[in-house]
């Protein structure tokens, strides 16, 4: 299993509709990015970071399939007005254990 994580960053006044978004993240979202190989997916927000947290058997493949479905492409473009642009940092991984 591999894991990855990211950080965005919240625009400036838009964290209560980030927070609103995502308590009601739309179910077939979910079941895209289930199919799509997503096995553990979490976002915590402090201030305006956010961090990303993903699990899946080989991360870019899921995201790569996951970011083809017109679903995606909607969320996205919903997001798009609550996210800095400029994309993700990706975090190195340097320790894990189960």
């Amino acid at each position: 299993m591999q894991r990855r994580a990211w950080l965005l960053r919240v625009k400036k006044g838009k964290e209560d509709e980030y927070r609103r978004a995502h308590a009601a993240v739309w179910p077939e979202l979910i079941n895209s990015a289930h199919d799509a190989g997503l096995r553990n997916h979490s976002c915590f927000l402090s201030g305006r970071d956010v961090i990303v947290y993903a699990e899946a058997e080989d991360v870019e493949a899921t995201f790569e399939k996951l970011l083809a479905t017109d679903v995606k492409k909607k969320w996205d473009a919903a997001m798009a007005s609550v996210l800095e642009e400029g994309g993700a940092f990706e975090f190195e991984e340097v320790f894990h254990f189960d």
